[in-house]
């Protein structure tokens, strides 16, 4: 996703559901300077303990009202993210407003996968994962993530939906049998 971005030096980037920092991490190497942006103030007192580093501020908010002025971020980054964002054209719509002409947006979301891996992935997905998860966490949060990842837009859909709210050349790339795209398109 990093490396689909491009960070060079002195851009802003808006990494969005920025969890625990991971994906932020790989862009301050590069001298980026990222807002990480999360619901969570559990996730976010997380990452500030995992990353310090003066290139990386965190915010709290949710992405239907973003508290940043219109366009000030060169790019933006969200991993495993959007999918829960469930008012997706309108978190698509506020994310534009935030991007700059010629800012670049690569999204990064687990698909149901179209190819004879499909079966298997599913019977995975809805059963082994869940049974394994209950042996060290909390069963229920692998059984939503499952639900999440069949309901969510196919990769074509979410490619209608990032252009409808006015990016353009929208490019999905499949990784793991389709089991994760990622999405990446320009502000005009």
């Amino acid at each position: 996703m990093v490396k689909k971005l491009s960070p060079s030096k002195d851009m802003l980037v808006l990494d969005l559901a920025t969890g625990t920092g991971d994906s932020a991490s790989g862009m301050l190497d590069k001298d980026v300077r990222v807002i990480g942006l999360d619901l969570s103030l559990n996730m976010l007192a997380r990452a500030k303990q995992k990353i310090q580093n003066s290139f990386y501020q965190l915010s709290a908010g949710t992405v239907y009202s973003l508290p940043f002025r219109d366009g000030i971020f060169d790019g933006l980054t969200c991993a495993f993210g959007i999918r829960n964002m469930h008012e997706t054209a309108k978190a698509l719509d506020e994310i534009f407003r935030v991007m700059k002409k010629g800012g670049k947006i690569v999204i990064l979301e687990f698909s149901m996968p179209r190819s004879f891996i499909r079966i298997p992935y599913n019977f995975y997905l809805k059963k082994v994962m869940p049974a394994v998860a209950a042996l060290f966490s909390e069963r229920d949060a692998y059984l939503y993530l499952a639900e999440s990842i069949e309901a969510f837009h196919s990769p074509d859909e979410l490619c209608r939906l990032i252009e409808t709210a006015g990016f353009v050349s929208c490019k999905k790339t499949a990784l793991c049998f389709g089991n994760v795209y990622i999405h990446e398109a320009v502000k005009p």
